[in-house]
């Protein structure tokens, strides 16, 4: 029995078991970036990573961070709308401007320029929350690109539960 089949890891986590050393720094990577750890608010971090998953086509991480944003909003609309056209959600318009940049910088990175961080600036963003959208943009990128390329696929069970609240009330 391997190391990663002794406990109960995310799926994303396995792909990688192989290499422990490995695993255990991107666990830190993504507790020290997100979950709650960051400059924003838990709801901001998983709508970004979720505009993100959706932008690369990352099914695994797109179900999977629509889901927790659901679940710490308690808003499945909102989730709904995140994971088909965020533009169209009822958004504070700061929140908007923070996932369109996050979206820039995960499909053309290279047309950003200092005029966009002067925007997140005018919108409230102070420099540890622009930190912080960069490095989660970058992670959520880093997190899809692991998922695509091991063929990360969501668990059945929870599958069905995402699709039922994505069509249900």
């Amino acid at each position: 029995m391997g190391w990663a089949e002794d406990i109960d890891l995310p799926a994303i986590f396995q792909a990688i078991s192989s290499n422990q050393e490995a695993l255990e720094v991107v666990e830190q990577l993504n507790e020290t970036i997100s979950f709650g750890n960051s400059a924003l608010s838990r709801m901001q971090e998983e709508a970004i990573a979720t505009v993100v998953a959706v932008a690369n086509r990352c099914t695994y991480s797109a179900l999977t961070h629509g889901g927790f944003f659901r679940r710490h909003t308690g808003d499945g609309k909102l989730a709904s709308h995140l994971l088909n056209d965020y533009s169209g959600a009822d958004l504070d318009p700061r929140d908007l401007l923070m996932l369109d940049f996050a979206v820039r910088l995960t499909r053309e990175p290279s047309s950003l320029t200092t005029r966009d961080l002067e925007g997140l600036r005018r919108a409230g963003f102070d420099q540890k929350a622009i930190v912080s959208i960069v490095l989660i943009t970058c992670l959520s990128n880093f997190m899809n690109r692991l998922a695509t390329s091991f063929g990360v696929e969501l668990p059945p069970a929870y599958l069905k539960v995402v699709k039922s609240w994505l069509s249900g009330p």
